[in-house]
């Protein structure tokens, strides 16, 4: 069977996108290997803010997350490597409100200073500061104000422990 000259232009096509393919590999940043365990500094609360339970919440996702999803074991003495974060800012913000309006939403907004330090080679590997907020509707008073925040200290988990696994 004869395949014609389109059909096969179009297989030497799809034969190179495949070889080519094969080749590229995205490895983005890891972990050095030298790195096996972590020390969790205790979150230090700068924010003013006077709600101690945010900063505790903090500091008990990320005892729970970083053994679980980095290849990092926590350990309160010598350590390879140390995590210190601190709180920033946590702001209650207004959201758009027209001129007559009763204000009906507000945004939680929570930043947070982070860095993460290689003391086996004695360098800072990264340090940023990570911001996340979310919208909650003012009808569900302290109690909407206050679950919309530990999500957003979730959130600031999460984008932790990506940092840490990804170094970026």
């Amino acid at each position: 069977m004869r395949l014609s000259e389109s059909t096969q232009h179009l297989l030497s096509l799809v034969c190179l996108s495949c070889i080519l393919a094969s080749c590229y590999s995205f490895t983005g940043g890891r972990l050095p290997a030298h790195l096996r365990t972590v020390a969790l500094s205790p979150v230090v609360d700068n924010t003013g803010f006077g709600v101690p339970m945010y900063r505790e919440y903090l500091m008990q996702q990320l005892v729970r997350r970083l053994p679980q999803e980095t290849p990092l074991q926590l350990t309160t003495g010598q350590a390879d490597s140390r995590l210190t974060v601190w709180m920033q800012r946590i702001s209650d913000l207004t959201q758009a409100v027209r001129p007559g309006e009763v204000e009906r939403e507000r945004r939680a907004e929570v930043a947070l200073e982070v860095e993460f330090y290689d003391a086996v080679q004695r360098r800072t590997l990264w340090r940023r500061t990570f911001v996340r907020s979310e919208v909650y509707d003012l009808a569900g008073g302290q109690a909407a104000r206050e679950r919309t925040l530990l999500r957003v200290l979730d959130a600031l988990c999460d984008d932790i422990v990506l940092a840490i696994v990804s170094l970026w």
